[in-house]
């Protein structure tokens, strides 16, 4: 009995931890969408470098479409973004 409890909450935890990856991809997902928009910049390259090669890809993707200095203006749309 004890068994099958610790395998449903491996299970339950597995879910919470993926369903979290999941919300945080989303979340940088859209802070770069609005990064982009804010820059002039199209998303599309950010967001297909953030799904092969992540974030850091991504920002140098924007970097060098708009000039540079990315990171700090990311991290402000996504604090803007978790205020809404």
């Amino acid at each position: 009995m004890s068994f099958e409890l610790n395998s449903a909450f491996e299970r339950r935890e597995e879910w919470k931890s993926a369903r979290l990856s999941q919300v945080e991809y989303q979340e940088i997902a859209r802070a770069l969408k609005t990064l982009a928009s804010e820059r002039g910049a199209p998303a599309e390259p950010a967001i297909a470098a953030l799904a092969q090669r992540g974030l850091d890809a991504a920002l140098g993707v924007l970097a060098e479409a708009t000039g540079g200095g990315v990171e700090a203006q990311f991290h402000q749309c996504r604090a803007r973004d978790r205020l809404r």
